[in-house]
């Protein structure tokens, strides 16, 4: 997560709140085939894909908020792994 300025307490974001939006965003993918969700119809269910997949929803997620995501790393294993910067508006 980045952002401009701190807030309220001098902090960006409590991490509490963090962890449970991610975690209501994670829950989506746990224990699930993935081919079954819609995102993953049109889309093979590649460490790339799942890095954008949750990019995008932990991006919704903190709609309105100073805080906004920066990046996110989906790992295959202990030496693979993926990252998804989002996309240049």
């Amino acid at each position: 997560m980045t952002s401009r300025g701190l807030g309220k307490g001098g902090i960006v974001l409590d991490f509490g709140i963090l962890k449970q939006r991610v975690e209501k965003v994670l829950r989506t993918l746990d224990h699930t085939y993935l081919n079954d969700l819609p995102y993953f119809s049109k889309r093979e269910p590649s460490s790339e894909n799942i890095a954008r997949y949750v990019y995008d929803e932990v991006k919704r997620a903190f709609q309105g908020e100073s805080a906004t995501v920066r990046s996110v790393t989906a790992w295959e294993s202990e030496n693979a792994c993926a990252t998804y910067f989002g996309r240049k508006e």
